[in-house]
């Protein structure tokens, strides 16, 4: 006995064909909506892709040196401290070999943070030969509260967060102006003054290389505190112990960051000087237990360069009048520390050109 037989129905060819139109309108919006926001793009707000203005801007100097020269002899990491008190230039200047500089220290970061901006973010822009990381006891504090929030600033950036999703994302933006300019695009306010800008021919600002006026050179150093003298004033001694210096502990998990950072940029055949960096002695009491705690971070510091083969430098003491507040250089403690640099490099013997 025969089974019974299955009927399918195929649709007319008409009724096949009814949804061809629908994805070609759908299309052509997502094409148009696509080249209108790049056509607005330069007339709109730049949208917040890196952690802060300063680290777009960097990002920004990093990819002008690379279609520059593409090399960069010694490259300066660290915090705020790194990125106040080591102008390049003057660096230049006073090395007898004339070796290439560029500032790369990034506000409040500590050795996890700088490991991940000098691997994702430096390194495949310049060629390096010799890196030198400015270092203050805050930067082995495993509690700073200040460290902790650029860490997180850092990872929750839409460029600088890592994991296969946060890059496919990433990627995403890159390619896709209406994606890039999603939070902008829905502001009415936002529309309506690109719309205007873009009739009158007025690009928004975007970061530059040339830096931003009054707070980061082209070369990367920092330009806001330079006309500042510390006065002993309590609001920079209570920020000190509220966020760098509370719950002050070194650990081992925060020497073995530093230690890998030295090791990651060791492997990659470059030169790394740890700098020890000049604080006043309103800093160094604002630690719990005051100078056996800045003891207990040089010792720890001397620990990973040797360890890792690294040249430890200790930066010439200075005078209260030569910093803007109590661990910041102003203008001439950044010429002094700058001037001096080379010189301390030659004595370590690190000089590694790229």
């Amino acid at each position: 006995m025969r089974p019974p037989a299955v009927i399918v129905e195929v649709p007319p060819p008409r009724a096949r064909r009814r949804w061809v139109p629908t994805v070609l309108v759908a299309l052509a919006v997502v094409v148009g909506a696509e080249l209108g926001a790049a056509a607005l793009g330069p007339y709109l707000p730049a949208p917040d892709l890196w952690a802060d203005a300063a680290t777009a801007t960097k990002v920004a100097q990093l990819d002008a040196l690379g279609d520059e020269a593409g090399c960069v002899d010694v490259l300066f990491l660290g915090s705020s401290m790194t990125r106040d008190a080591l102008v390049p230039a003057r660096f230049q200047a006073a090395d007898p070999s004339g070796r290439r500089a560029y500032n790369a220290a990034l506000d409040a970061a500590g050795p996890v943070l700088l490991d991940r901006w000098v691997r994702h973010t430096v390194l495949p822009r310049v060629e390096v030969g010799t890196v030198v990381i400015g270092l203050a006891s805050f930067d082995l504090n495993e509690n700073a509260r200040i460290v902790a929030s650029a860490l997180e600033a850092h990872e929750r950036a839409p460029y600088s967060a890592r994991g296969l999703a946060n890059e496919l994302e990433a990627w995403v933006i890159r390619h896709s102006a209406l994606v890039r300019h999603r939070g902008e695009l829905r502001d009415p306010v936002e529309l309506v003054r690109a719309v205007r800008a873009w009739i009158g021919g007025e690009r928004a600002p975007r970061p530059s290389a040339d830096g931003i006026p009054g707070v980061l050179a082209a070369d990367g150093h920092g330009l806001s505190r330079r006309a500042l003298r510390y006065a002993g004033d309590p609001g920079p001694q209570r920020f000190v112990r509220d966020q760098l210096l509370n719950d002050f502990e070194i650990t081992e998990r925060s020497q073995e960051a530093l230690a890998q950072l030295v090791e990651g940029l060791q492997r990659r055949g470059l030169d790394v000087a740890l700098l020890l960096l000049p604080v006043t002695d309103h800093y160094v009491a604002q630690h719990p237990a005051g100078t056996a705690d800045q003891a207990r971070f040089e010792a720890a510091a001397a620990a990973v360069a040797e360890r890792t083969g690294a040249a430890l430098v200790r930066a010439p003491s200075l005078p209260e009048e030569a910093f803007a507040d109590t661990h910041h250089v102003n203008g001439a403690g950044a010429d002094r520390l700058s001037d001096a640099l080379p010189g301390l490099l030659a004595d370590a013997g690190v000089g590694r050109r790229c």
